[in-house]
């Protein structure tokens, strides 16, 4: 049976005994309105509902203020986007001298599509069109993405060099700076709801495609090192999307501390891995975790000793 204390009684015991040894996990998560915050929200759900395990959820501005915490284990769990993991994990880009070793891989969750958003009036059919072109660059409030900026470049055969860079502080920043027409591309994730609004703001937006071959890939992944290639065609409804188009991904994955039970990391494998269906309908966010999606693994991330062989595998 689950019990229910209050927010002070929690915060004592808290205090007075360590993470491992709690009935009760705690989540990290971005700020409230964001997708990490809905991510995690919907997971910390879950498993409350579905397990023995009590959960609490504390919102964080973003994975640059929650990861160390993660690290440190002040907290237990949290889905982070693997570009943000990977940097985390690396000591790269907003952890630059860090590295944290203490961080460890429960599950991949699903993948979140990213390209390069450009106007349909502008006459770019291709990457390679971006030679000259204004590209949003930078993004120092989501930092970790940048890779991925010149990463989606390589995969065209360009480089900085090539592009005239202009900074913005967000992708969303980017996309705003591609509706004013200040910049002609802008990396963005396909099926965020800001996409309907670039695309009913200007003559409509397409998604640029990547090119699938070997040396195109690894020169994107040399730079952006846990992206991959993900097909979409018309039938998908991605907004931009009208025909057969092959664009970056990345995942979100589900963190834990290595200091977290193994037990605990074992029973929020088991409800991802049997009731993964249930889930999906129950709530949306997490409609996209399947056993395939849950079995990928990452040269970069070592797995909780919880989580020892990949789910679905």
């Amino acid at each position: 049976m689950k019990h229910r204390f209050t927010l002070p009684f929690l915060i004592a015991v808290a205090m007075a005994v360590p993470a491992a040894a709690q009935d009760t996990v705690r989540f990290g998560a971005g700020q409230q309105g964001s997708q990490n915050y809905g991510v995690n929200a919907a997971l910390a759900q879950a498993i409350d509902e579905g397990t023995d395990l009590s959960v609490q959820v504390q919102s964080f501005g973003g994975p640059t203020a929650y990861l160390p915490l993660l690290e440190t284990g002040e907290l237990d769990f949290a889905a982070v986007v693997t570009p943000d993991a990977g940097d985390a994990v690396r000591g790269q880009g907003p952890f630059d001298g860090t590295p944290m070793g203490n961080l460890r891989l429960v599950a991949a969750l699903f993948p979140s599509p990213v390209g390069l958003m450009v106007r349909k009036d502008a006459g770019i059919a291709t990457i390679a069109d971006l030679r000259g072109k204004r590209i949003a660059w930078g993004i120092p409030a989501q930092a970790s993405l940048q890779p991925y900026v010149e990463g989606a470049l390589a995969n065209g055969g360009l480089t900085e060099a090539d592009v005239t860079p202009v900074p913005v502080a967000s992708v969303a920043n980017g996309v705003d700076a591609l509706i004013a027409g200040d910049v002609d591309a802008a990396l963005f994730a396909l099926r965020s709801g800001k996409v309907v609004e670039a695309d009913s703001s200007t003559s409509g937006i397409l998604w640029l495609p990547f090119d699938d071959s070997a040396a195109a890939v690894q020169a994107m992944t040399d730079l952006a090192p846990e992206a991959y290639l993900l097909a979409f065609d018309g039938d998908d409804k991605v907004v931009g999307i009208d025909g057969p188009t092959m664009t970056m991904a990345y995942d979100y994955v589900l963190l834990a501390n290595a200091a977290v039970p193994d037990a605990a990391v074992e029973t929020v494998v088991r409800l991802l891995t049997e009731q993964g269906a249930q889930l999906g309908a129950a709530n949306p966010v997490l409609g996209a975790i399947s056993p395939q999606t849950l079995g990928r693994d990452y040269p970069a991330f070592q797995r909780h000793p919880g989580a020892p062989a990949a789910p679905g595998q």
